[in-house]
């Protein structure tokens, strides 16, 4: 297996630049996964990456070796598609051989690369099956099979699981995940799904207008995010968002606006420079409490008034408007909603941002 470096990387059609100085190090056997949503330059990086993409100024290295003008028969990465991809024509077996084929190997070995990723993937009774006879997740473990056999340095997969219905893609990550496992192989992946991205990578690489946001592990991301848009985009429920100032009364600090005041517990960014008056409090729906907690540092009392309820099985979404703010809470089922509700933050675990720039500020 093998790193992946990408340093300064640009992308340029015509007058618009979609990628700006991309610099990342993907580390060997990593599961890096790029996640942001559509337009953001995700699958173009992959695909550079791939070499189906030129670029537009920077480098591109494999294993230390820049690769900008390798064609992508010799850069020696296997690439899982969308759509999968498969030949309608051809066998199971005929699909997951066709590159060993053409590379002329020898037909014990070919056929023994093909048991082994069969076995790996459960499919070894698909063999001789044609895509038309297989469901959506057995096209898909077919087109991974078809990646497997080549032996490459790195995998890369282009949103692979959007195609599946809800359950099969739940299934196809447990198996995703359980194959990096196995194979120990650095893999790239790309996908506008944040719950893949948290569930299955090492490290996510969070991506906005052709800018990587933020990188880090799935908990570093969600518990401490660079700027409002990770903070939104990383979480589900997504994160509320409250505007207003900060002020200072003796020696402690406070958020304000029309409808809350709530003392700040923690220090802010050393250097962070921002206007007190336009702040942004973030708070995810998971840390809105509608009863105290004594384990907990909550803040003061926050009076709203409930819009929408959701019953979602084993809890509920509680949809709010506070002041000017419309806020989320998620709450056990059997709560009872009223149409007004007081509500607690839990003040450790609050987020505060600049408005102007977005970026965080404690």
């Amino acid at each position: 297996m093998a790193s992946v470096t990408f340093s300064n990387v640009k992308k340029i059609y015509g007058d618009n630049e979609v990628l700006h100085k991309v610099n990342l190090e993907i580390q060997d056997k990593e599961f890096l996964i790029l996640v942001g949503p559509s337009g953001c330059g995700k699958s173009t990086l992959l695909r550079m990456l791939a070499g189906l993409e030129e670029i537009s100024s920077g480098e591109i290295a494999i294993d230390g070796q820049v690769v900008n003008d390798l064609p992508p028969r010799d850069r020696q990465l296997a690439m899982v598609f969308q759509d999968y991809a498969l030949y309608p024509h051809m066998t199971v077996e005929e699909n997951m051989s066709f590159g060993l084929r053409i590379r002329k190997l020898p037909q014990e070995e070919i056929d023994s690369r093909v048991m082994d990723a069969a076995n790996t993937l459960q499919i070894q009774k698909f063999l001789k099956r044609k895509p038309r006879q297989l469901s959506g997740g057995q096209r898909q473990r077919v087109a991974i099979g078809r990646a497997i056999v080549r032996k490459p340095k790195v995998f890369l997969f282009d949103e692979p699981l959007s195609n599946l219905d809800a359950k099969l893609r739940e299934e196809m990550r447990v198996e995703l995940a359980k194959l990096h496992k196995k194979l120990g192989a650095t893999m790239v992946y790309v996908t506008h799904d944040q719950v893949e991205a948290m569930t299955l990578a090492s490290r996510i690489a969070v991506m906005h207008a052709g800018y990587i946001q933020q990188i880090g592990t799935p908990i570093e991301v969600y518990s401490r995010p660079d700027n409002i848009f990770v903070a939104g985009f990383i979480g589900s429920p997504t994160m509320n968002f409250m505007d207003g100032s900060l002020e200072t009364e003796g020696e402690l600090l406070y958020f304000k606006n029309e409808a809350m005041k709530l003392r700040v517990p923690f220090p802010l960014c050393e250097g962070a420079e921002f206007d007190r008056n336009a702040v942004v409090l973030g708070v995810r729906p998971e840390d809105v409490y509608t009863e105290r907690k004594l384990d907990k540092n909550l803040g003061d009392m926050v009076r709203a008034k409930v819009e929408v309820v959701e019953l979602l099985g084993h809890r509920k979404n509680v949809y709010l408007e506070c002041g000017k703010s419309r806020l989320l809470a998620t709450v056990p089922a059997l709560f009872k909603t009223e149409e007004a509700m007081f509500l607690w933050f839990d003040m450790d675990r609050v987020h505060l941002f600049d408005k102007a720039s977005g970026k965080r500020i404690c």
